[in-house]
C-alpha cells in the first residue's frame, strides 16, 4: 500500500512538471518564432542576394564596400592565411596607411574576423545579415523591457528600425561601418537601462556594448551613440534618484562611469592607433561642415522618399510611410508614455538640420568637435530609433483596443501590422540596396593586368584613379593614388604638388584631375612611381607611352628614382631640400618587399642619405646593419637614413608602439571585466559581504497596460526585488 501511495505521489509531481513545461515550451517557441521572423526580414532586405552567390548589396564600382572595405578585408584574410599575423600596414593605395588605425578596416572588431571562415562575398553577406538581425533583436528587447510592449508591437518596432530605409541606403552606398555601428544603438540604450537598475549585474554588459560601438569602425556614429547613451543614462538616473534615493542612484552612476571607462579600455587596441592617425591625417585640418536642411525640406523629406541616385543615402529622412503613421498615432494616443520619445525625436531632428537650426548652433558650443563631422543628418539614426519605438507604441494601442473584442482579433491585428510594416519597408529598401554582381567588381580590367606586367615593384599613378583599389589589392599593385577618409596629411600635400594641382583643407582623394593639370614625373619618380595611367594624353617628354588599351594611355616614368636612392648631403651636412637635392651614384639592391618591411643592400663610395621611397609614419623604424638608427624626413614625407661609404644593409620596418600599448589597455580592460563578472557571481552566491545598498521593494504596484499577463518579461520582478516599469510611466 505504501508503495502505491509513493508511486501516486511521484506521478502527481511528474504531472505538475509537465504542466510547468508547457508554458515554458510555449514561450520558447514564441521566442524562436520572433527570431525566425527577424532573420527572414534581414534576408529579404538584401534580396536577391540570398538567392544568388554572385549578388551582394553595394556591389557596384564606386561604393565604399568596393573601394575600401573589400580590399582591406582581403588583405586581412590573405595575411593571416599566409603569414599567420594581423596586417598593420596597407601598402596598396594612398601611399600606404596604418591598417590597424583605419576605421574602415575595423581590424579589431570581433565580427571582422569572420572573414577567415568564408569567401569574401559570403563574408559580407553573413556580416550584413547578422547585423540586421542584431539591430532588430536589440530593438525588440528594448521595446519589450523598457516600454513593456507586447510581442507583436515590439516586433513592429524591431522591423521598423532594422529595415529603416536610411540604414539600407547607407549600406547600398557601401557604408559597412556605419551599419555596424548603428546596429549597436538599441543595445546601448537597453544596457544603460539594465545597468542603472542592477548596476553590479549589468555593468559588464554595458561595457561590452560601449567597446563594440567604438570598435565597429565609424567614429562619427560612435560619437552619436555615446551621446545617446549619456542622455538616456541621465534620464534613467533621475528616475532612479526619485524612486530610491541618492545612495542607490549614486551606486548606479558610479557603475555607469566604470562601465563606460571599461568599454573604452576594451577598445584601446583600436582607439590609440586611431588617435595617432588623426594627428597625422588630413582630418587634423580645420573642418567645419556647412550642411543644412531647412524645416520645410526636413518635413517634406520625412514623408517623401528621395529617388534612387547619387548621394541618396545622405538625403534619406523618411522612415517609411507605415512607420511614420504608426509613430504619429502612438504619440497622439499615448501622450503620457510617448512624450519623452517624441521630444527626443524632435531634438534629434533639429540637430540633423545642421546650420539651419538654432538648436544645432547652441549644442555645438557645448559638445566637443560636434561641428567637425561631415553629414550632419547622420545623427537622424537616433531619431529613427525613436520613431521605431513610437511605431511600436502605436501598434500596441491598436492591438489593445481590439483585445477588448477578442484575443484572436488582437493577435491578428498584431500579425497584420507587423506584416504591413515589413512589406512596406522591404519593398522600399529594394530601391536603395543597390544589389550588384560580385564577379563584375572583382574581375580585373585589361588595363590593370597590363599595368601589373609593366610596373614591377614600382608604384602606379592613376590620373583619374584608373585602377580600382580592390583590383590593386587583388593583384598586389601599389597605387600612388587612392581614396580614404584618413589619408596621411604629408603625403596628400606632396601628391598635390606632384600631381600638378594645389588642394587645401581636408582631402580624402588623390589625385584631382582637370585638362590643365599636368603631373610632375620628377616628383612622382622620387616616390618610385614607375607607371602613369591616364584616360587623356599626357604631354611630358619624360613620360614614355608604352601602351594604349581600351582608350587608356600607359606611360613609363623615365625619372623613376627606384625604391630607394642615395642623396648628397647639403652644404651644412644635413638633408637637402626638394629644390636642391642631388642623386649620388650607388648600387642599391632590393632584398625584401612586404607590406610592413623593406630591406636593401646599398654600396657607395661616398655615403650619404639613403631615402626610402615610401611614406614616413610613426612606428616605422630603421635598422642599419642590425642596429637601430635615427630616421629623418626628406621633403617632410620620405624617410632618410644617414649611411657611410661601403656596403650596408638597411631594413625599414613597421613596428608601431601604439598597437601594443592599445592592446595592453584592452587586456587590462578584459581582465577587469572578468574580475567584475566573477565578483558578481560571488556576490549572488552570498560568498561576498553584501555591503552595497539593496534597493527597497516598491510600495505600490505598477500598472502596465500593455499586457494582461502577470508573467510578462517586462513585469517580472528582478533578483533585487524590483518591478520593471515602462519608460515614461515612472
Amino acid at each position: 500500500m505504501g508503495y502505491f501511495q509513493l508511486s501516486l505521489r511521484h506521478l502527481q509531481q511528474a504531472s505538475r512538471g509537465v504542466g510547468k513545461l508547457g508554458p515554458r515550451l510555449q514561450r520558447w517557441l514564441v521566442g524562436a518564432g520572433q527570431v525566425a521572423l527577424l532573420l527572414v526580414v534581414a534576408l529579404l532586405i538584401q534580396w536577391p542576394a540570398p538567392a544568388s552567390d554572385d549578388q551582394l548589396v553595394a556591389a557596384w564600382p564606386g561604393s565604399d564596400l568596393v573601394v575600401s572595405h573589400w580590399p582591406m578585408v582581403l588583405e586581412l584574410q590573405r595575411t593571416v592565411a599566409q603569414a599567420h599575423r594581423l596586417p598593420l600596414w596597407n601598402p596598396y593605395f594612398g601611399g600606404g596607411l596604418p591598417l590597424g588605425a583605419d576605421p574602415l578596416a575595423a581590424l579589431f572588431y570581433p565580427p571582422t574576423q569572420l572573414v577567415h571562415f568564408f569567401s569574401l562575398r559570403n563574408y559580407f553577406f553573413v556580416l550584413m545579415t547578422l547585423h540586421f538581425f542584431w539591430a532588430g533583436l536589440g530593438t525588440l528587447l528594448l521595446a519589450r523591457r523598457v516600454l513593456a510592449l507586447p510581442r507583436w508591437p515590439a516586433l513592429v518596432a524591431a522591423v521598423s528600425y532594422m529595415a529603416t530605409p536610411r540604414l539600407i541606403s547607407h549600406l547600398g552606398a557601401g557604408h559597412v561601418t556605419i551599419m555596424q555601428t548603428v546596429c549597436w544603438y538599441p543595445w546601448l540604450a537597453l544596457a544603460a537601462w539594465a545597468a542603472i537598475r542592477q548596476p553590479l549585474r549589468w555593468g559588464p554588459a554595458l561595457a561590452v556594448c560601449v567597446a563594440m560601438t567604438l570598435l565597429a569602425g565609424h567614429p562619427q556614429m560612435a560619437y552619436y551613440g555615446l551621446l545617446m547613451l549619456a542622455a538616456v543614462s541621465l534620464w534613467f538616473l533621475l528616475q532612479r534618484l526619485r524612486q530610491t534615493g541618492w545612495r542607490p542612484a549614486l551606486l548606479s552612476a558610479g557603475c555607469l562611469l566604470a562601465a563606460g571607462g571599461l568599454g573604452m579600455a576594451l577598445a584601446g587596441v583600436h582607439l590609440l592607433p586611431l588617435l595617432e592617425l588623426m594627428r597625422y591625417s588630413t582630418r587634423a585640418y580645420a573642418l567645419h561642415t556647412k550642411d543644412q536642411i531647412t524645416l520645410t525640406q526636413f518635413l517634406h523629406s520625412l514623408v517623401n522618399e528621395p529617388p534612387p541616385g547619387w548621394l541618396t543615402w545622405e538625403d534619406m529622412i523618411a522612415p517609411g510611410l507605415s512607420v511614420l503613421c504608426l509613430a504619429a498615432f502612438g504619440t497622439a494616443s499615448r501622450v503620457r508614455k510617448a512624450w519623452l520619445l517624441a521630444l527626443a525625436v524632435v531634438l534629434v531632428a533639429s540637430l540633423a538640420m545642421g546650420q539651419s537650426s538654432k538648436v544645432y548652433h547652441v549644442v555645438q558650443h557645448f559638445l566637443p568637435d560636434f561641428d567637425r563631422f561631415r553629414g550632419l543628418a547622420r545623427i537622424w539614426f537616433l531619431g529613427l530609433l525613436g520613431l521605431a519605438l513610437l511605431a511600436g507604441l502605436g501598434a500596441s494601442t491598436l492591438t489593445q483596443a481590439l483585445r477588448r473584442l477578442s484575443r484572436a482579433a488582437s493577435l491578428g491585428a498584431g500579425v497584420l501590422l507587423m506584416a504591413l510594416v515589413a512589406t512596406n519597408l522591404v519593398l522600399l529598401d529594394q530601391h536603395y540596396s543597390q544589389v550588384g554582381s560580385v564577379s563584375l567588381i572583382t574581375r580585373p580590367s585589361r588595363v590593370a593586368l597590363a599595368a601589373q606586367q609593366l610596373a614591377g615593384n614600382g608604384r602606379i599613378y592613376g590620373v583619374q584613379e584608373n585602377i580600382p583599389q580592390l583590383t590593386a589589392a587583388e593583384l598586389e599593385l601599389r597605387l600612388a593614388d587612392g581614396a580614404d577618409p584618413l589619408l596621411v596629411g604629408a603625403y596628400v600635400q606632396y601628391m598635390d604638388r606632384a600631381g600638378g594641382y594645389y588642394g587645401t583643407g581636408y582631402q580624402q582623394r588623390i589625385p584631382y584631375d582637370a585638362p590643365w593639370v599636368h603631373p610632375d614625373p620628377r616628383l612622382l619618380g622620387l616616390l618610385h612611381v614607375t607607371l602613369l595611367v591616364s584616360e587623356r594624353p599626357l604631354q611630358d617628354s619624360h613620360l614614355l607611352l608604352v601602351s594604349k588599351i581600351d582608350g587608356t594611355f600607359l606611360y613609363r616614368n623615365s625619372l623613376d628614382a627606384g625604391p630607394a636612392y642615395l642623396l648628397r648631403p647639403g652644404s651644412n651636412g644635413q638633408l637637402p631640400s626638394l629644390d636642391h637635392y642631388q642623386l649620388l651614384p650607388a648600387t642599391i639592391q632590393l632584398l625584401r618587399l612586404q607590406d610592413d618591411e623593406q630591406s636593401f643592400r646599398v654600396t657607395s663610395a661616398t655615403g650619404g642619405y639613403l631615402v626610402v621611397a615610401t611614406t614616413a609614419y610613426p612606428g616605422w623604424i630603421a635598422l642599419l646593419d642590425g642596429q637601430r638608427v635615427p630616421v629623418q624626413s626628406f621633403t617632410g614625407l620620405m624617410p632618410a637614413i644617414r649611411v657611410g661609404p661601403g656596403t650596408h644593409t638597411l631594413s625599414y620596418l613597421y613596428r608601431p608602439a601604439s598597437v601594443p600599448r592599445g592592446a595592453a589597455f584592452s587586456a587590462l580592460g578584459l581582465l577587469a571585466l572578468l574580475l567584475w563578472l566573477a565578483g558578481w557571481q560571488l556576490y549572488r552566491q552570498g560568498r561576498l559581504p553584501r555591503t552595497f545598498p539593496r534597493w527597497p521593494h516598491r510600495s505600490r504596484a505598477v500598472l502596465v497596460s500593455e499586457s494582461t499577463s502577470a508573467a510578462s518579461p517586462a513585469q517580472a520582478p528582478s533578483p533585487e526585488g524590483e518591478i520593471a516599469t515602462p519608460l515614461g510611466q515612472e
